[in-house]
């Protein structure tokens, strides 16, 4: 596969500490990911059959990686491990072909399944990357796959309802930018634009490459496009904060962005954050989360012809585990939503009780004073108020937490899938308010507060984590310490605490309780009492990378 790498989220394992009530339904041990999915007609060709005809050789060509064969016949052909299958749908309305290619790669199975369909009034195509395996860690490439290139080197203008399938950067000037908004703005709007900002005074010489390997890992699932100084200038006057801006990538997805309060639908990428050596991951996940959005693209009611025949048989089985899993995450989310609503009560009555106390010292002004919102995020401010995904939290807690909380270099693991999650803004935004309570935590103890982390969350701190046991956990069970869990929750620390460069953490907070394998944890060791005064972070990851004896 082209592209670059993409953490499998699907895997369905679930976390073996559960809310009382809830039991978490079993699993299959093989999993199965949709990766990619690109979806487009063409309305212009006449030659309708013709253009699937091609599409068939195309896929012949790039399935048995040789440019002078022809069309492949229907059927299965078996070449080295690779299975390759082709069949034909014909009415007398309708010319299809759905050719799959499967083939085995480590511990995963790749399938790449195109589906061209002619009808009287135009050509649909469908190509679908799927990856199955037994590995849960599984780290695999996704990406637009060759294929899809040469598929859209097709006759015709491929578009995906209003929007147009493009293969290349676009690049819009300073007469274009006020069009780009209203392309942006328009509710038929149906691909993702990923909107690159030239950077000031070419201070980014790598800017424009970086935005054309970014186009060529999205081919057929979003737009990018490109501004220079002027086009971004007036981008900028017209969308605001909704902007992008100084060598920074902001995607917009097809969502409101009418107001301020529609930013955090529309990722926004700092261009420090893309250069250096973190930069490759910056991009890593422009990509993932378009990818995932392209895999929760409804399929055509057309295109629904090759989802027929013996096809129609359902796995009652497969449907009642979906179901339990389904009725899981359903209980699982009203209980973090009461969760939510009693946190949210609690933080206005301490409100309510800061106004009157403000209000007693003539200082009322105070309270209700707004500040304007910032025209672009501040790298400098003490603190940003929200974040994008649980990397960006890390990266926050680095910069601005550093006094409090240490953030082990390799703390970081394999967050990809979690950055990439349909949720990533809510567990990102989890993860800094963990972040934020270790460091206020740590500001308490230095001022003599007593007891542990737990004990200083029971009494109710503002910025306090939920002392629960489906929120935090300060201790494992005397089984995993003694079991081969045990060694996965040994993590890097300061030397300076006096314990060597790598000592057993086993308290941590938990991001989401929800969430299977991929759920957020962050792992720490609380030396406020010790020679650095300080929390130690040695890990951010995954659930799966910290098992225990159950999950």
């Amino acid at each position: 596969m082209d592209g670059g790498i993409l953490y499998i989220r699907d895997d369905h394992t679930y976390a073996a500490l559960r809310p009382r009530g809830l039991v978490a339904p079993q699993n299959s041990e093989r999993t199965m990911s949709l990766l990619y999915r690109a979806i487009w007609k063409d309305t212009t060709e006449p030659d309708r059959r013709a253009v699937v005809e091609l599409a068939r050789e195309i896929f012949s060509r790039w399935a048995l990686d040789n440019p002078s064969v022809t069309s492949l016949g229907v059927g299965e052909t078996v070449v080295q491990d690779k299975v390759i299958t082709v069949r034909v749908l014909e009415t007398a309305t309708e010319y299809g072909v759905e050719a799959c290619s499967r083939e085995p790669r480590g511990t995963a199975v790749w399938s790449v399944t195109m589906r061209a369909l002619a009808t009287d009034v135009a050509v649909h195509v469908w190509i679908d990357v799927d990856m199955e395996t037994d590995n849960p860690t599984q780290r695999v490439v996704v990406g637009s796959p060759r294929l899809v290139d040469s598929v859209l080197t097709l006759p015709g203008s491929p578009a995906l309802g209003v929007s147009n399938i493009v293969t290349d950067v676009v690049r819009v000037a300073n007469g274009e930018a006020k069009a780009l908004v209203d392309v942006l703005r328009s509710s038929e709007r149906t691909l993702p634009f990923i909107v690159v900002a030239a950077p000031p005074h070419d201070t980014d010489v790598q800017w424009l490459d970086r935005a054309q390997r970014i186009a060529h890992r999205v081919r057929g699932i979003a737009t990018v496009v490109v501004l220079d100084e002027a086009a971004t200038a007036t981008f900028k006057a017209e969308l605001g904060p909704l902007a992008v801006w100084n060598g920074a990538v902001r995607t917009y997805v097809p969502a409101p962005l009418d107001t301020a309060a529609d930013g955090w639908r529309h990722r926004y990428v700092q261009a420090t954050a893309l250069l250096g050596a973190g930069g490759e991951a910056a991009v890593d996940r422009i990509v993932y989360a378009v990818a995932q959005l392209s895999t929760r693209r409804r399929v055509p009611a057309e295109l629904q012809v090759f989802t027929g025949d013996d096809r129609t048989a359902v796995n009652q089985s497969e449907l009642e585990q979906i179901r339990e899993e389904l009725q899981f995450e359903t209980d699982l989310a009203y209980e973090e939503l009461a969760e939510a609503q009693r946190e949210l009560a609690r933080a206005n009555g301490h409100l309510d009780r800061l106004r009157q106390a403000l209000e007693g010292q003539g200082l009322a002004e105070m309270f209700w004073r707004v500040s304007a919102a910032p025209e672009q995020p501040d790298e400098t401010a003490a603190r940003p108020e929200t974040v994008q995904d649980v990397s960006e939290a890390v990266e926050a807690a680095r910069t601005h937490l550093a006094t409090w909380v240490t953030v082990a270099p390799s703390a970081v693991q394999k967050l990809e899938g979690i950055d990439t999650a349909p949720n990533a803004f809510a567990l990102g935004n989890s993860a800094w308010r963990g972040f934020q309570a270790l460091a206020s935590y740590v500001q308490a103890k230095q001022t003599g507060a007593s007891g542990n982390f737990w004990s200083w969350c029971e009494r109710g701190d503002p910025l306090s984590w939920p002392a629960s046991s489906k929120r935090l956990a300060m201790t494992e069970s005397e089984t995993l310490r003694n079991s081969r869990h045990a060694e996965s929750r040994i993590f890097e620390i300061d030397p300076a605490v006096g314990l060597g460069p790598r000592t057993y953490m086993e308290a941590h907070i938990k991001v989401s309780e929800g969430g299977g394998a991929l759920a957020p944890r962050i792992y720490f060791y609380d030396d406020t009492d010790g020679p650095t005064g300080r929390v130690h972070v040695g890990f951010v990851g995954p659930h799966h990378l910290v098992p225990n004896s159950k999950a």
